[in-house]
């Protein structure tokens, strides 16, 4: 008979947050499909496609199975969470999340390259597909020896802690975690910091150099906020990762076996960081509403309204070259 507890609830909560995560990453990859294939827009939307594809496989997880199972209190199709379902949804998790942190590094290398070194040259689109040509191969080696390369511990979908888990065996050290999980983690929100401290860094400067001959303070405002919104785009992605690995890592250590309920937050965490590139682009990339407003659903169909406007752009070196060419006309009017 089905019960109502706290555990039930949680699992509803968690199933309708994916849910919603799911939808906003089926809306989002349909622009960002036609803006990297089709319309042949910046290549920053071939990594963005890429990652994105990974978000929906992992809330699809999260809506289909994780949250079904803290609902139900069963693993489905096995007694064991080292059964050969709640391994594969991890083993598949763990590409996916593999897979997404090295694009971390990728975009955040590429917005580093493009707006600090001012090289565009260097992140082709042929480039990317060679890259992940290499990386996808790369991330699936990563889960394989994770998941089966070593005798201890293997990622599973765990309802009884309403999250992920690792198998732990007795006293084996979790080799997995020691050298791949953490180091691939620590290493991908280091670089993201740098990329996109000195990437705020150098707009804040191509903007103070704007503002100074800005005659109207409605104009510097405006700068201003631009420069505050093109700040968010770069960093936020980072922080829902960071926030989310960093969650798994502490709950279980300030919880420990006293109130499970709380490890809700950890799968919730994931499914955020998994909608985080989506909401972005949703709330603060016009050339991706302009896309969505234009074409709709239609994935083939290119926009019929322009969106090279430089300020818009994703390319950030055009933010750039757009202060550097206000800064010339200002100051040759004098």
């Amino acid at each position: 008979m089905f019960a109502y507890t706290l555990k039930t609830a949680l699992g509803f909560g968690l199933g309708l947050i994916s849910l919603c995560g799911l939808i906003v990453n089926l809306v989002v990859v349909i622009p960002v499909y036609r803006l990297a294939f089709v319309q042949n827009k910046s290549p920053i939307y071939v990594i963005s496609f890429i990652n994105i594809v990974t978000d929906i496989v992992n809330v699809l997880m999260a809506t289909f199975y994780l949250a079904p199972s803290i609902i139900f209190e069963t693993y489905f199709f096995s007694k064991e969470k080292t059964g050969a379902i709640p391994k594969l949804m991890g083993s598949t998790f763990m590409f996916c999340w593999y897979l997404g942190s090295i694009t971390q590094i990728v975009m955040a290398v590429n917005r580093l390259v493009v707006i600090y070194y001012r090289r565009s040259d260097l992140f082709t689109r042929r480039n990317i597909c060679i890259l992940f040509g290499f990386l996808i191969p790369f991330s699936l080696l990563l889960m394989y020896m994770a998941q089966y390369g070593f005798p201890c511990c293997a990622f599973v979908f765990d309802h009884t802690v309403l999250s992920y888990s690792y198998y732990q065996i007795d006293d084996l050290d979790n080799y997995p975690n020691m050298f791949i999980d953490l180091p691939l983690n620590f290493t991908s929100s280091t670089i993201a910091t740098i990329c996109y401290a000195l990437i705020v860094w150098t707009v804040r400067q191509s903007t103070k150099g704007i503002a100074a001959s800005l005659n109207t303070q409605q104009l510097r405002r405006s700068r201003r906020n631009r420069e505050v919104t093109y700040a968010m785009q770069f960093c936020f992605i980072s922080m829902f990762y960071t926030f989310s690995w960093i969650t798994f890592r502490t709950f279980p250590v300030l919880i420990g076996d006293k109130g499970l309920e709380w490890f809700v937050s950890i799968s919730t965490a994931v499914t955020i960081n998994s909608s985080a590139n989506a909401l972005v682009y949703l709330i603060s990339n016009q050339e991706v509403i302009r896309n969505l407003k234009s074409s709709g659903f239609n994935v083939f169909k290119r926009a019929q309204t322009s969106s090279d406007a430089a300020i818009n752009s994703t390319d950030g070196h055009s933010v750039i070259r757009h202060s550097h060419n206000n800064t010339t006309t200002n100051t040759s009017k004098y």
